[in-house]
């Protein structure tokens, strides 16, 4: 049955009475918000057996999809199977219903921390496939920047709106003293204002080292493409 969990290690213990083969499926970018839900999952309770990395038919580039050697090293680094799904324009809750069933997903996480829209996009796809939503970091956006610089998170932006961010930021580890610059803005980036990818965060086996990059400049975005990294085992 469709629910909006609230606790989820009341929840979690109830998956395992009802089937042991339910399992749970993270959305997952490699970004802050996405690593941060995750955590905050994990302190909950409730345990993760995938991850999924979508990709979508933009116009402009998507910077994960760029970077998508790096998204899999993080998530090597957390220990959860990742899955990757291009969802094409008209068929993406086909898609997914196809992989939810593969896979036995019972409930799905997702980073979302305001956008009313995008977590009713979520919704939607739940209640149609009867499945369970948990979405941990709901809530006000400046409170979460927050928590996720002091849980240890360290992010890099690798993507944002030269019309709203000075792109000086481009490359830059968000920290407290760069609040200022968000504003004017969702503090998150909830909005596309900016993207992340974390490169170290409590939860990862070993932090990312970036070496070597190249700036690209386009549709009114200025984004990171990351062509060499390496592992520092902690």
């Amino acid at each position: 049955m469709f629910e909006i969990i609230k606790n989820a290690k009341n929840f979690n213990n109830e998956i395992k009475m009802k089937s042991s083969n339910s399992k749970v499926l993270a959305f997952f970018s490699g970004g802050k918000d996405s690593i941060f839900s995750i955590m905050k999952a994990k302190e909950n309770g409730l345990s993760i057996d995938y991850l999924l990395f979508n990709t979508h038919d933009f116009p402009r580039p998507n910077v994960h999809e760029i970077n998508i050697d790096i998204v899999r090293t993080i998530a090597n680094l957390i220990g959860i199977p990742l899955y990757t799904l291009h969802l094409k324009e008209g068929k993406e809750y086909e898609q997914l219903r196809n992989l939810f069933s593969k896979l036995n997903i019972n409930c799905i996480i997702v980073g979302n921390v305001n956008s009313e829209e995008q977590l009713n996009w979520y919704k939607n796809l739940c209640k149609e496939n009867n499945i369970n939503i948990y979405a941990p970091l709901w809530g006000n956006s400046y409170d979460i920047l927050i928590s996720e610089i002091n849980y240890g998170i360290k992010a890099i932006i690798c993507d944002l709106d030269v019309k709203k961010l000075n792109k000086n930021l481009i490359g830059k580890i968000i920290d407290k003293d760069m609040i200022k610059e968000f504003s004017y803005i969702d503090f998150c980036g909830e909005y596309g204002e900016y993207h992340t990818l974390v490169l170290d965060a409590p939860i990862m086996q070993g932090k990312i080292i970036v070496k070597n990059y190249e700036i690209l400049e386009e549709w009114n975005r200025c984004m990171l493409k990351i062509e060499e990294f390496m592992v520092i085992r902690k």
